[in-house]
């Protein structure tokens, strides 16, 4: 019931399963997200050498009661489990990025690499205590044996190592080439140790050596822990100094200011680059741009890069002519004003609710559905209007605003006309805009036009294509006969239509579903003009196909920020159609709210969180 459409935003049948959920467009940034990850192959070969040798060298430790061939033994296990993590995770990193991972995998790297640390630190610490506890109570050490097993053990560990230091670029390869390390060197303290006893019989040596040994390995443990951490922390990558970044992008031309700068690596060895960028002309962004993307790349190997530009100057409100408050400090609370627009047989006049002081330059505008009014965003409102001031309009047909003569003007075009009247009439130049399912329908239009002012925008439930199960349900109430005597009956049956939108309180039901009822003539019936049905009904297959194309290319031109709600169980958008959205837009991301259909409500707090998070 919080539903999209008009004759000129229908649906086609389906949407094929996309693999890639983000693209970029040929000249936003060298970066692709199927970066070369290491070879698969170099970690298995040295999985086999160091498997199949532990099980050797670990009889040997036993049979030679050596605490040294035992440490490099327990290496060895160790190591095999590393490079097993470790080839596990290249596997897992090449998967495509899906609707629930659209980075993809790649940090599965920086996983591994972490959990081998880990361990390598608890064997480390083993082995110290081992070798402290044999100072006090002494083993008898078999010499030749381990002499010639850690002289195998050497040979073998050597070829490990330099099959794994062909690929230095994987912070995940170098983790495990570091249990390697530790492993070689435990090999050599072994070897010495067997020689010294067998040339003097003195037995401390081998305790000591894995003493050495095991603090030499902890240097590089550490520094792997360290670095793997700091990236799964999504810390400036430690090869990029952050201010110099900020001092740069200021020094560019065209560039008066920089803000909300954040810099990070999305995978191992790919850095990437958000924030906003204050200038003087919205016209010169896109030869600003092109000179930051250049510089960026040159100075600091940064290809993978997200600005907001914020033109100055007109960021404010603009003198507002007949807003309802002017001159006035007064704060909203739901209070609701007029604007008028015009249709093409007249004029007439179009609701909003407002919430928030009127003087603030930061604007929220929410859009409803289609059978839908603006006191849908009671309970959003009020928690955004401390930072926001939020208006919430009844298009018209709806609510409080005038109905059309004309029924077939119930489309997106006069509603874009109506919105632009409205922004005109509140005198702001910049926006953000929340869309319910038809809201987020005009906001994808509006946001497309050349100069428009929404700079952030949220689309609730809703995309170019609309699946034929919802447009099938939305015929079977919009515009269909509703009338009751009773108010309770009418807002239970009210309630069972909007099931879909999630489980409410009867509080919650009366706050969301109370202001859809009108009473006329003694009977309960829905706030909104039946007629709006009228070119929803004339739509056909191949007006759908053409409104599809048409709201696909809109949205292609959108160069804002974008958030893209979707409800888990939502009928009317498909998540290959949010996947389509988001690989054809590189403004976009998605986020999926479970056990709800069409469309979240956005009175529970978790949901507003989501709202509030995205506009701050």
């Amino acid at each position: 019931m919080v539903d999209p459409i008009s004759s000129s935003s229908a649906t086609s049948m389906s949407a094929p399963e996309n693999q890639s959920l983000h693209a970029h467009k040929r000249g936003d940034a060298k970066h692709s997200h199927s970066k070369q990850v290491s070879n698969q192959n170099l970690l298995l070969i040295a999985l086999v050498l160091t498997l199949g040798f532990a099980g050797v060298e670990g009889a040997a430790a036993y049979f030679a009661n050596s605490l040294a061939l035992i440490s490099d033994a327990g290496h060895m296990v160790t190591d095999a489990a590393a490079l097993g993590l470790a080839l596990l995770a290249q596997i897992i990193s090449r998967r495509p990025p899906s609707a629930k991972h659209s980075f993809g995998f790649g940090r599965a790297e920086a996983l591994a690499a972490f959990v081998n640390s880990l361990v390598m630190l608890a064997l480390v610490a083993w082995i110290v205590y081992e070798a402290i506890t044999r100072f006090y109570e002494p083993h008898q050490v078999d010499g030749l044996t381990v002499t010639v097993v850690a002289a195998i053990g050497l040979v073998m560990n050597i070829v490990v190592a330099w099959v794994l230091s062909r690929d230095k670029k994987s912070v995940n390869t170098r983790a495990a080439l570091v249990h390697v390390m530790g492993d070689l060197l435990g090999s050599i303290a072994a070897l010495i140790a067997g020689v010294v006893i067998q040339l003097t019989g003195w037995m401390p040596i081998d305790a000591i050596l894995s003493i050495l040994v095991s603090l030499l390995i902890l240097k590089s443990t550490i520094n792997i822990l360290h670095e793997s951490y700091h990236f799964l922390m999504e810390g400036v990558p430690l090869h990029i100094d952050y201010l110099a970044v900020g001092k740069d992008l200021r020094a560019v031309p065209g560039v008066l200011a920089v803000h909300d700068l954040h810099v990070w690596e999305m995978t191992p060895s790919f850095p990437a680059l958000i924030g906003h960028i204050e200038i003087t002309q919205m016209q010169e962004w896109p030869s600003i741009m092109s000179r930051i993307n250049a510089m960026l790349l040159d100075k600091h190997g940064i290809d993978h890069v997200t600005l907001q530009p914020e033109e100055i100057g007109s960021a404010n409100k603009l003198d507002p002519i007949d807003s309802p408050s002017t001159g006035s400090s007064q704060v909203h609370q739901g209070d609701t004003f007029y604007v008028e627009c015009i249709n093409g047989e007249g004029r007439h006049r179009m609701a909003y609710h407002a919430w928030g002081d009127p003087s603030n330059p930061q604007v929220l505008i929410c859009v409803h559905g289609l059978t839908r009014r603006g006191s849908d965003f009671k309970t959003l409102a009020q928690a955004m209007c401390q930072d926001f001031y939020v208006v919430c309009p009844d298009v018209v047909g709806r609510g409080d605003s005038d109905r059309l003569s004309n029924p077939m003007q119930y489309a997106v075009p006069q509603y874009v006309a109506d919105m632009t009247q409205l922004v005109k009439h509140l005198g702001t130049a910049q926006l953000n805009w929340f869309g319910t399912s038809m809201g987020g329908l005009i906001g994808m239009v509006y946001a497309a036009m050349p100069n428009s002012p929404i700079r952030k925008m949220l689309i609730n439930d809703v995309g170019p294509r609309i699946e034929p199960e919802a447009i099938a349900r939305l015929g079977s109430y919009v515009g269909q006969p509703f009338s009751f005597s009773n108010r309770a009956d009418a807002l239970e049956k009210l309630n069972a239509i909007c099931a879909t939108f999630g489980d409410h309180t009867p509080e919650e039901w009366e706050i969301y579903n109370g202001p859809m009822l009108a009473q006329r003539d003694g009977k309960w019936v829905m706030h909104y003009d039946p007629d709006i049905a009228v070119p929803f009904a004339s739509v056909n297959p191949i007006m759908a196909k053409a409104g599809e194309m048409a709201m696909w290319h809109a949205f292609k031109q959108i160069h804002i920020p974008i958030l893209i709600v979707r409800g888990g169980d939502s009928d009317l958008l498909s998540a290959a159609t949010v996947a389509e959205m988001c690989k054809s837009n590189p403004y976009a991301r998605s986020i999926e709210i479970p056990n709800v259909g069409h469309a979240p409500a956005f009175v529970k707090a978790e949901q507003i969180a989501v709202a509030k998070e995205f506009f701050s």
